[in-house]
């Protein structure tokens, strides 16, 4: 039986409509309702408590763990849409609001006049802009086509970690993204520690922490920590960027000596984050290095 990444008539997602309003009222005041309820109820962006598996997260994980990325919050919200009986689609996001270059998934319903507009529960797009969100370059999808390429990229995934002696690997190269801290809110600005681990090749890893500030119009990488197996740097952004994770920004790795004043109280914010969270970051890398 093929995976499902939506109930939208299990209890607990039937409890959850019920707990925001019930399906009788128009789909963007369901939405917001439930953007208040990420809100609320701090729904982590993170992917620690459980980084291997399930490759794609439904929308009954995120309302158990409290926990998921933009993939997992998106299968919520459109669960959600379809328990109402409203329009639900997904939005497979390539150039975000911000101009910036993403792999990114919202989900979109219909206005009241017909229209499809995106809806984004993951910070920051929440912050500013989580309804009608105005992200540049998208294709939406069916919740059918929707499930087909999440098998799809599992499948893909499960089959490349055949190159690494522990199949758990899969996890990690389907959501390499694993968890991202706000540690600064003001009403217009956000601060972010965003935690990315990729596996080059089996038996190598990399563990790249981005202290990352955003206002409603613009997003930017101060600094980032970048972890190997054999050395530990910082790097500031020296250069013009085209977009937030253009690699041409970089200055020389350096330690923390060599940033500007202005941006080291970011880079011990990546190492605080860091700190917090070092046993489920070293089961993570463990099992990519093996």
């Amino acid at each position: 039986m093929a995976h499902s990444y939506r109930h939208p008539d299990a209890p607990a997602l039937q409890k959850w409509l019920a707990e925001l309003g019930g399906p009788q009222q128009p789909a963007l005041t369901l939405c917001a309702r439930a953007l208040d309820w990420f809100d609320t109820n701090e729904i982590a962006y993170s992917r620690l408590n459980a980084p291997f598996t399930p490759l794609q997260r439904s929308d009954l994980d995120v309302l158990r763990w409290h926990s998921g990325t933009c993939g997992d919050f998106s299968n919520l919200l459109v669960s959600l849409l379809q328990a109402a009986g409203l329009p639900a689609a997904y939005a497979v996001v390539t150039r975000d609001c911000y101009g910036d270059l993403q792999d990114h998934i919202c989900a979109a319903t219909q206005d009241a006049v017909g229209r499809w507009v995106l809806v984004d529960a993951t910070d920051p797009y929440r912050k500013w802009h989580g309804l009608a969100c105005p992200h540049q370059d998208y294709t939406l999808l069916t919740p059918a086509a929707m499930t087909a390429r999440f098998q799809q990229e599992e499948k893909t995934w499960q089959s490349a970690a055949a190159q690494w002696s522990d199949p758990r690997t899969a996890g990690l190269l389907y959501a390499p993204w694993l968890h991202s801290e706000i540690v600064m809110e003001t009403e217009d600005s956000l601060g972010s520690v965003f935690i990315l681990l990729t596996l080059p090749a089996p038996g190598q890893w990399q563990l790249t922490a981005y202290y990352q500030c955003y206002t409603a119009v613009r997003g930017v990488a101060l600094v980032r920590r970048v972890h190997t197996a054999t050395t530990s740097f910082l790097q500031f952004s020296a250069n013009s960027a085209a977009h937030i994770w253009d690699e041409g920004q970089w200055s020389a790795p350096g330690t923390v000596r060599d940033l500007p004043a202005k941006v080291v109280f970011a880079s011990e914010q990546i190492d605080a984050v860091l700190a917090a969270h070092e046993k489920e970051l070293a089961n993570a890398i463990t099992c990519a290095s093996r």
